[in-house]
């Protein structure tokens, strides 16, 4: 049976569910047929029911391999292939016709790229493939009728979590093709679209098989990576702009559940162990609790079970998303004694009445009073703002860019709440009368007509599809997670140097930026004129450029340090390496007589403290 697996169809040669990407056979047609006349001799994989599933994957996607880890344990033969955009069409083709799926099940996670996927499933019913579709996810939970009667393609929508209705497929299908039983299934028929009854049963995290990983981890940030899953559901549930709340609601009351500390623990010490992993990212909605000491447990229990595993924390770190209001000292401590090293903080807006509008259930303190508690302990932070909402206005977008200012050492990013299917927000631009667009790619018109203005010039300036800005901002924020995640992994002089010019970076980004926001919402109080708007658009391209150019030369040395700390440690001296005076060369660093690194001089901003940046 473990054969099974090891020759299923795949996408990458690294995936454990697969030997080979599918280009790999079609390029070598001698292995190709040697493996199809193995498969037929032993008759393992013939046996199995096979399974597609197509996802994005820029990383480990957790969703697809948690659900390919159960159909595995319950017989199945899963295989995943990677899709986001129309060129990798034929990749998702060729691994129908190598893995010969029963199923094909589509995981439409991102409402913007639905329509990428409904022109797959064209193209695969244009080459021929005949076996069933199935789409799962948020967004096709709430759009299921729509997307059925729009997309004659999809044979059915599998709502809420995938691993019951997908297992009660295969079966269905195996027995005969009565779908009526299946729990969560929405199909068609000759007679019209059948909705079958929900499941009010809910999966038992701690009862599902740990995720199917790839044989070599992945990296991230100059160290081994891996994501992790703790929970699922968010406590809050209530923001405008999500679905989570409505996904978990409409089946049961407990709209979030958490995996036990301890499957925790072991999920992390194997990935530690067998492959190395040293950066973990928790994708939880939520990774704190509703009440500090509810999370203060919590990451307690954490840290026993990881000290039992024998996980060394110190060489461990930690990345997580987190609601403000539950974080104070006493959290913001425990979080950083848990290896943390930064949280993208779910700020979204710094007014009272934008906050309210979002329905965050929060307050501005609460962010502040987390700032302030997470710069103490040395955790790193990134978060978003929201400042484009229905009921916006010019003083909640002057109160949000005097945010920024106060805590402009901080990678940010800033955007429009986005209607989401499922979402409050949807439920209100509809009564309002308001909605805009076509589906699946709702909009929607802001009450206040300058805050409109100064969106649609956003659009046209920061958002355009060829603008530099969205890849800049991103590569700041991992420059400094990897800045936090370096000084934790590898404490010294260097580490802590290369980690202040980071914070010069990302505070001289930070200022341009904040110079073009208010470029922009200047703009908006004008009369809309052409020539402005291009040389915003000029000044937005060349600033970018040079941040990215910065980032991108700072993130090297980075990794340089990170290399020549392992080779070094192969040989058991990697404390020496940030003393000698080779290596600060090496990586552009002035060290002192005392052993301090006192400056970074391979930068064109050229910063001595984080104090010091201009």
């Amino acid at each position: 049976m473990k054969l099974a697996v090891q020759i299923a169809g795949s996408t990458s040669g690294e995936q454990a569910l697969g030997a080979h990407h599918p280009r790999f056979y079609a390029s070598l047609p001698r292995l190709n047929r040697w493996r199809n006349r193995w498969q037929d001799l032993i008759g393992v994989c013939h046996s199995r029911f096979r399974i597609l599933l197509v996802g994005a994957e820029d990383e480990e996607n957790l969703a697809l391999r948690s659900l390919a880890a159960y159909l595995l344990q319950e017989g199945m033969q899963p295989a995943i292939v990677p899709y986001t955009d129309p060129h990798q069409v034929g990749d998702v083709i060729n691994a129908v016709h190598n893995h010969r799926p029963a199923i094909v099940a589509l995981s439409l996670a991102f409402q913007c790229l639905a329509d990428n996927y409904f022109e797959l499933v064209r193209e695969l019913r244009r080459d021929g493939y005949r076996g069933h579709v199935i789409v799962g996810g948020h967004f096709a939970t709430f759009e299921y009728l729509k997307i059925l009667e729009t997309q004659p393609g999809i044979d059915s929508v599998g709502r809420f979590e995938g691993e019951m209705p997908l297992v009660h497929l295969a079966l269905a299908i195996q027995k005969g093709g009565d779908l009526s039983a299946v729990p969560d299934l929405v199909h068609r028929t000759a007679s019209g679209i059948i909705e079958n009854k929900a499941s009010q049963e809910l999966m038992d995290l701690d009862r599902l098989p740990f995720p199917l990983r790839n044989r070599r981890a992945q990296m991230r940030l100059g160290e081994n990576f891996a994501t992790l899953l703790s929970s699922r559901g968010c406590w809050h549930s209530g923001c405008s702009y999500c679905c989570i709340g409505a996904f978990h609601r409409q089946r049961s009351n407990h709209v979030v559940r958490l995996r036990s500390a301890e499957k925790v623990a072991r999920e992390l010490a194997r990935l530690h162990k067998s492959k190395g992993v040293r950066l973990f990212q928790f994708h939880d909605d939520n990774f704190v609790l509703r009440t500090t000491k509810e999370t203060q447990a919590r990451i307690s229990s954490l840290r026993r079970c990881l000290q039992e595993a024998k996980i060394p924390l110190a060489r461990i770190a930690l990345l997580v998303k987190a609601r403000p209001d539950t974080i104070d000292d006493p959290v913001a401590a425990d979080l950083k004694a848990l290896g943390c090293v930064g949280v993208f903080l779910g700020v979204e807006n710094a007014s009272e009445s934008g906050l309210k509008a979002l329905i965050r259930r929060a307050h501005v303190q609460d962010t502040e009073r987390a700032i302030a508690g997470l710069t103490r302990q040395g955790i790193g932070m990134t978060y978003n703002l929201l400042i484009f909402h229905p009921h916006a206005t010019m003083d909640e977008i002057n109160q949000n860019i005097e945010f920024v200012r106060r805590h402009i050492g901080i990678p940010f990013d800033f955007g429009r709440a986005e209607i989401v299917a499922g979402s409050p927000l949807e439920r209100l631009v509809t009564i309002e009368g308001r909605l805009r667009g076509k589906w699946p790619h709702w909009d929607y018109q802001i009450t206040d007509r300058a805050v409109q203005k100064m969106f649609e010039i956003n659009r046209d300036t920061f958002r355009r599809p060829d603008s530099p800005y969205s890849p800049a901002m991103h590569e700041l924020i991992a420059l400094s997670y990897h800045a936090h995640a370096l000084t934790r992994l590898h404490p010294g002089p260097i580490s802590d140097a290369l980690a202040t010019e980071s914070t010069c970076i990302v505070t001289r980004a930070n200022r341009f930026i904040l110079e073009c926001l208010e470029q922009l919402r200047d703009l908006s109080a004008q009369e809309y004129s052409f020539a402005p708007v291009e040389e915003l658009n000029r000044r937005l391209s060349e600033g970018c450029a040079r941040i990215r150019r910065e980032a991108w030369h700072l993130t090297k040395r980075m990794e340089r340090l990170q290399f020549v700390e392992g080779i070094f440690q192969v040989f058991g001296v990697r404390e020496a390496v940030q003393e000698g005076t080779w290596v600060s060369a090496l990586l552009g660093c002035r060290v002192d007589a005392n052993g301090t690194a006192c400056g970074c001089f391979k930068t064109a901003w050229r910063p001595r403290t984080a104090e010091g940046c201009r």
